[in-house]
This record gives structure tokens, C-alpha cells and sequence, in this order.
């Protein structure tokens, strides 16, 4: 599925639910949180143990998401494997709850300010300007994976830009570490492209 396709997909996803919506999953059991994101495709709906090769059980446990896949065996090649429901999703890398996650993303989609967040949500500015980091890189990524056309040519005019991506160093100052992008847009037709920007130093 190209970016494009995947931008109409969440479009579409995103008209079946609101921020009130996102409230009462936060405030609803964890269980109905995992089936709920299951079915929208946010997360796996099963896993295959990497010891056996059978089917994992999702178990309830005392982790922040209620469960995890778990494949437990005695005997011969007895093994005890566990894995998190957010392995290898969007909500992975995040010490918020799911329900926390989608509502940044949904406050982030909706372009709020990281004040407002902060108030609303209790937490800190820095997990706010981190997680729209995060959110800006890996909505650029995927427009640089899905930028394959060539725009311009004869009689057209194309016009370009750079722009860095990335956070504040320790959160203050003007330093930014992140990746450069290149991109350009096609005057009338609105088409574009997307590059990382390689810069290599120059040795004295």
C-alpha cells in the first residue's frame, strides 16, 4: 500500500471515531483497548512463537496494557517466550498507554498546540515536542519511500525547498539533530517529490 493509500485509509478510519471516542477508550477496560485496536489493524492479532513455531496466547498480565502474547511449554524443549502487544506498532517504542498514544496523534493531526496538550493531558512538554518529532519523521519517511515520479520538465517550474526534521538538543536552544529533506513541488499540476539530503563534510 502506497502513502497516498494509507493517508485515505486513516482519513477513513478517522471519520468512525472522534476525541470523545478516544476518551472512552481511555477510560474503558484494557481488553476492549487491544480488540478495538486489533480490528482497526494497530495491532497484531496473533503471533507465532519464535521457539516452536505454534501460536502465542494472549494472557493477562500485570503489565500497563493488561496483556501479553505469551507461549509457555514443559517437558522436552520447555521454553517460556513473552512478547508485548505493541511489538513491532506504532505504540512500541511509548511508555504512554495506547489510549494516551492515539489522543497525542489525534491532537497532533489536528495541528494543537503543546500547551493545550500539556493541560489536557498531564504530561510534560518534552514527551509532547518528542512524540510530534516522531510523528513528523515518520510521516516524512513515508513520503520519501512513496516519492517515485518525475515532476517538472520542459516549460514547467518546479520549486524547492530543505528543511530539517528532527528534535531540539536536550530540548532547548537551536541545535536540531535529525535528517535533512529535499523537496520540491510542480507549479499548476501541485505534484511533488520528497528526498533525504545527504551532506557530507568536506575534509580540511
Amino acid at each position: 500500500m502506497s502513502c497516498r493509500e494509507k493517508h485515505r485509509a486513516f482519513e477513513s478510519q478517522a471519520s468512525m471515531f472522534d476525541l470523545e471516542f478516544l476518551y472512552g477508550l481511555k477510560k474503558g477496560n484494557k481488553k476492549d483497548v487491544l480488540v478495538w485496536c486489533m480490528d482497526m489493524g494497530m495491532i497484531a492479532n496473533e503471533y507465532v512463537c519464535p521457539t516452536c513455531g505454534e501460536k502465542m496466547v494472549l494472557t493477562q498480565n500485570n503489565c500497563s496494557d493488561g496483556f501479553l502474547w505469551v507461549c509457555r511449554k514443559f517437558g522436552v524443549n520447555a521454553h517460556h517466550v513473552r512478547r508485548s502487544v505493541r511489538k513491532g506498532s506504532w505504540f512500541e517504542e511509548s511508555k504512554l498507554t495506547i489510549p494516551e498514544v492515539l489522543i497525542l496523534t489525534y491532537l497532533w493531526v489536528k495541528k494543537t498546540t503543546n500547551e493545550w496538550i500539556v493541560d489536557e493531558m498531564n504530561v510534560s512538554e518534552p514527551t509532547v515536542v518528542d512524540w510530534k518529532s516522531f510523528c513528523r519523521e515518520v510521516s516524512v519517511d513515508g513520503l520519501v519511500k512513496d516519492s517515485k515520479e518525475k515532476i517538472g520538465g520542459v516549460g514547467m517550474v518546479v520549486e524547492i525547498d530543505e528543511s530539517k526534521f528532527g528534535k531540539r538538543k536536550y530540548n532547548r536552544g537551536k541545535r536540531v539533530d535529525g535528517k535533512w529533506v529535499f523537496g520540491g513541488v510542480e507549479r499548476g499540476s501541485k505534484r511533488s517529490f520528497f528526498a533525504w539530503l545527504r551532506i557530507e563534510r568536506q575534509r580540511r
